[in-house]
């Protein structure tokens, strides 16, 4: 089980799996409010290896924090920054002229048994977006792992088949939405703490329409107010706007 600290809320990671430790990585999409980025790094728990993609350093360097490592073929990132990093030995650089996308390299330049976790992904180009969700879920679905997704606006995980997510909003305050869809062809869940709550139901990718759903009132009343989603079969993304 994992227990992640997000200024927006506390996510619960239920595998069946010991506490991993994390790889924080930053990618060069819509950049990750300063505030946000530098709360959620410090409250990551252990020791946690942080990242950046290509122009993500620059995402980190306006946070006043630094990555260990940033990969990418350095053409969207301050030049002054990826040089330093060049020079230091703490950059794997790559040709502009690739076939793989930097958020690909960095892929498979992460450690196989931590707990991942991106910045910056969201916003900017729809292209860009599709190609990252895609790359994501389709390394989820094959190695069988949750995959987080994050800045000061959305959470998205994708939560293959026996895992579990909670999710914790900070008191008196609940999500603007809760969305589940299906990233495989067909996918069983169940949701509970929700206005509308689903129990093993199966859900399709080809009609999404389990999204903008909300935190029940009736949950709302409770001590400890959260949002259980659980995935049986298939793969399913679990999304919390706000």
């Amino acid at each position: 089980m994992n227990k992640i600290f997000f200024p927006q809320g506390t996510l619960i990671i239920e595998d069946g799996q010991p506490v991993q430790e994390i790889a924080f990585s930053v990618c060069g999409g819509r950049r990750p409010a300063a505030g946000w980025l530098v709360m959620t790094a410090e409250k990551l728990p252990g020791k946690p290896l942080f990242l950046a993609a290509d122009k993500g350093l620059d995402y980190y360097h306006a946070a006043a924090f630094y990555p260990d490592t940033v990969i990418g073929d350095g053409d969207s990132a301050d030049p002054g920054l990826w040089k330093k990093y060049v020079k230091e030995g703490r950059a794997k650089v790559f040709p502009v002229d690739k076939d793989k996308t930097d958020f690909q390299l960095l892929m498979e330049e992460l450690p196989p048994d931590r707990l991942w976790i991106f910045a910056g992904l969201y916003g900017g180009r729809l292209d860009h977006m599709v190609s990252a969700f895609e790359t994501t879920g389709t390394t989820a679905l094959k190695e069988g792992r949750a995959v987080i997704l994050a800045d000061e606006r959305e959470i998205t995980v994708f939560v293959p088949a026996g895992v579990t997510v909670e999710f914790y909003p900070p008191e008196d305050e609940s999500p603007v939405a809760v969305s589940v869809l299906a990233y495989t062809e067909h996918s069983t869940v169940s949701v509970s703490g929700t206005k509308w709550q689903l129990e093993q139901k199966e859900l399709s990718r080809n009609n999404p329409y389990a999204i903008s759903n909300e935190m029940s009132e009736a949950e709302k009343a409770r001590e400890f107010p959260h949002i259980r989603f659980s995935c049986h079969s298939g793969m399913a993304v679990f999304y919390v706007a706000g």
